[in-house]
């Protein structure tokens, strides 16, 4: 039985329905922006995570990170079962028409994120639209700042390309 005293997942209660309170729209978002068709489950996933390994943080501080790193690994397994059941994925969707949604609603936009591979889209939704700085990057995907910079120059190039083809048409 886990009481006030003991350590455990249910001790600081109120700091974790803070966080909650705080992320779970932009992770919810964040999964919307990597591709997954269940972005709001995505992120009641990596809560549900996050709540189990609780205790084992090493402090509250690293859990917007670890829900992070966690809500890119389970979009990205997503998509790759979508691939594997569907031969045509349908239309996405979204939950609600805001501004940002309507930014993004840029069919030559997404058109030319869907021509870059997934670790560059990935590093561009993290640089772009979380507004990560590298390192947070590198560690949120678990490679180097390195790669970081080099994944960010080749995809906005390949953004480029494709949005200067997609004006000549």
């Amino acid at each position: 039985m886990n009481t006030a005293t003991e350590p455990g997942p249910r001790t600081d209660r109120a700091g974790f329905d803070a966080l909650f309170d705080r992320c779970f729209e932009p992770m919810k978002r964040l999964a919307f922006l990597l591709g997954a068709d269940d972005p709001e489950n995505i992120a009641q996933e990596a809560f549900v995570r996050l709540h189990d390994r609780w205790a084992a943080l090493a402090g509250a501080d690293k859990a917007p990170a670890y829900l992070r790193r966690t809500v890119v690994n389970l979009s990205h397994s997503r998509l790759r079962h979508l691939r594997i059941v569907r031969r045509a994925p349908r239309e996405r969707g979204t939950d609600a028409a805001s501004a940002e949604s309507l930014a993004l609603a840029n069919q030559a936009v997404w058109d030319a994120l869907a021509t870059l591979t997934r670790r560059q889209r990935q590093v561009l939704v993290l640089r772009y639209w979380l507004d990560l700085d590298q390192q947070a990057i590198a560690d949120t995907l678990g490679i180097a700042v390195g790669t970081v910079k080099a994944t960010t120059n080749h995809a906005m190039a390949a953004m480029r390309d494709a949005l200067a083809g997609e004006d000549a048409r």
